[in-house]
């Protein structure tokens, strides 16, 4: 039953800050459309932050678990930008909030485990400096987390989906090449 209250309360959460400001959303008004008591509420989660920060961590895990094999650049993209496409909105909202801190270390993990499992499926059989994978993979997903933070606050005039098409078009291949200079560093 508590899996079920908390999954009911995060997509209660989540449909209401598709619709309004963080900052509006009332523990009250979660409750209601959930059917249960403030103090259910309070069972699960000390406030509305803690929820938020509940939902990101929930989905990072998801992440970690479900990622095993990033193949390609396109898979890597819509990876990292899937929780935030899917609740546009709702992301915007938290962008605009208190909570933008929180957000955009969310967007930076989530970012860096796609990228992390992208870069280690291209160099299979090859030998790179731990440093150079690491730098490779923080360049790699600082810019997603740009990419995000950008579209974020530009709201909603982008066709992210176009975008992850031709960025995914553009790129192809350059974390290939970033190995093959690896190898030929001095």
């Amino acid at each position: 039953m508590t899996k079920f209250t908390e999954q009911a309360i995060q997509e209660t959460f989540i449909q209401l800050l598709g619709d309004q400001p963080i900052d509006k959303i009332t523990v009250h008004e979660i409750a209601s459309s959930c059917g249960i008591s403030r103090n259910t509420f309070y069972y699960h989660y000390h406030d509305i932050y803690d929820l938020l920060e509940q939902i990101l961590a929930t989905e990072e895990q998801r992440m970690l678990n479900d990622m095993r094999d990033v193949s390609t650049m396109r898979q890597c993209f819509t990876e990292s930008m899937r929780f935030a496409i899917k609740h546009r909105q709702a992301i915007i909202h938290v962008y605009t909030s208190s909570s933008r801190d929180m957000l955009t270390r969310y967007l930076y993990n989530f970012a860096e485990i796609s990228m992390r499992r992208y870069v280690e499926n291209q160099c299979t059989g090859e030998m790179i400096d731990e440093r150079d994978f690491n730098d490779l993979v923080f360049l790699l997903t600082s810019m997603v987390q740009g990419v995000v933070i950008n579209i974020l606050r530009d709201g909603t005039s982008w066709d992210v989906e176009a975008l992850i098409d031709n960025a995914a078009r553009l790129l192809d291949g350059t974390v290939k090449v970033a190995l093959k200079n690896c190898g030929e560093a001095v």
